[in-house]
């Protein structure tokens, strides 16, 4: 039915950003925008996020109408990314490296690395890098399949792991990764080496999380991707093995009212590295009181590639926030497959880390679904639309003209930054 992941993931996004009423007026379609689209860097992202120590967002952009896809040249290669919550999260990475590669230079790590190189155990440093093979085999481009790092890297289950096992290179990793606040199982390779090797270091030499931050300048630095996670999450991934955190989402799920056969497809869809599927459920986790909140992991179950599951991570936080801003979210509900909230006063509340909606023939298409679903909603009192980049005047007259309210920078309004 579709010929690539890109296809899927264009179908899963116009769904979920559309939700609106069929619009009757000529006019409107008459005009129809053309994707791609191209937009300037420097119109669609903060300045401080273009250029960094180690990379550089290109200055085209290109847009399918819904999400923007950035190229960037790094000090590790050029790099594609499919959606601003994904470059976010890549951005993170990428300042994450040019700090471990700052810690590299400092006394404090020179004098680890040397008792690493004099030790019995340095021949097996190459093991503890990369135990399984997974790293070198991690695809990181848009649409390819994600591969979960995560189990083979810091679990201890693979026998060239024992070593780096035995030293506690996997806690250190996930305690690094925590003070950087960046996924230890990304499937970033140049981050995971980094990782890897700055663990090991840290393990067989000594060196430990606050030693190392103290002699960096400025210390470690922020996770830019990832918004209102809460601090439990934070000591979550800092402190437990991926089998840990698995044990502890499953759980948490069960006790949101999620049935057992939508905990077992969700939880056992790896591509959710444990990073992200621990930020996604403990987003959910928040919204306390808020009802079928099964619905939302029932359509994450479907996602397989990276960017549908960053997208869908975001997406959650993003509603817990709207729910702790306002306190007014009553329950999910299903239009068409996709879920939306329903606040106690009866309003449709769609928010998606969308990046440019422009007023395409594929998106007014995909209105009439989804409205007839919302029709059959009973005590719909009105519908808003969330979305965290920009809405083109064409677009957001049609939208408008189907009875939604339009808010743009949904992060900037619902974190408050």
């Amino acid at each position: 039915m579709f010929q690539n992941s890109r296809d899927v993931v264009l179908c899963m996004i116009m769904a979920l950003a559309l939700c609106g009423s069929v619009f009757a007026s000529n006019a409107l379609s008459e005009e129809f925008q053309k994707a791609p689209i191209v937009l300037e860097a420097s119109d669609v992202l903060p300045a401080e996020l273009i250029q960094g120590p180690n990379y550089v967002v290109r200055a085209t952009v290109i847009s399918d109408g819904l999400v923007n896809t950035y190229d960037l040249d790094t000090n590790y290669g050029p790099l594609k990314v499919e959606s601003t919550a994904l470059l976010l999260k890549r951005i993170g990475e990428l300042k994450a490296l040019a700090q471990i590669e700052q810690l590299e230079k400092t006394d404090v790590y020179m004098s680890a690395f040397k008792q690493v190189a004099a030790g019995p155990l340095k021949t097996a440093q190459g093991l503890v890098q990369d135990p399984s093979g997974t790293v070198s085999n991690v695809a990181s481009g848009i649409g390819q399949l994600f591969s979960n790092v995560g189990s083979a890297v810091t679990s201890g289950a693979s026998s060239g792991n024992l070593a780096s096992s035995a030293l506690g290179q996997a806690s250190y990793k996930r305690q690094y990764a925590a003070e950087l606040g960046v996924d230890p199982y990304t499937s970033y390779e140049p981050l995971q080496k980094a990782l890897g090797e700055l663990a090991w270091t840290a393990a067989a030499g000594g060196l430990t999380v606050k030693a190392a931050f103290m002699a960096i300048p400025g210390g470690a630095g922020i996770a830019i991707g990832v918004m209102g996670t809460a601090d439990t999450a934070r000591g979550l991934l800092s402190d437990k093995t991926p089998a840990e955190l698995a044990g502890i989402n499953q759980s948490s799920l069960a006790g949101m009212g999620v049935s057992d056969a939508s905990i077992q497809a969700f939880m056992q869809n790896t591509t959710f590295d444990p990073y992200e599927q621990t930020l996604l459920v403990s987003a959910l986790a928040g919204m306390t009181g808020v009802r079928d909140r099964g619905i939302y992991i029932d359509r994450a179950a479907t996602v397989f590639t990276e960017p549908q599951a960053v997208f869908l991570r975001t997406r959650a936080q993003l509603i817990s926030l709207y729910n702790d801003k306002t306190q007014s979210a009553k329950s999910f509900v299903a239009a068409d497959g996709i879920p939306l909230l329903l606040t106690n006063n009866g309003k449709i509340i769609a928010i998606f880390p969308l990046d440019y909606i422009a007023w395409t023939q594929n998106f007014a298409s995909k209105t009439t679904a989804i409205s007839a679903a919302i029709k059959q909603i009973p005590g719909i009192s009105g519908k808003e639309l969330w979305v965290t980049g920009k809405v083109h005047p064409l677009a957001r007259k049609a939208l408008e003209a189907g009875g939604w309210k339009v808010e743009e920078k949904a992060r900037e309004k619902l974190a408050g930054s």
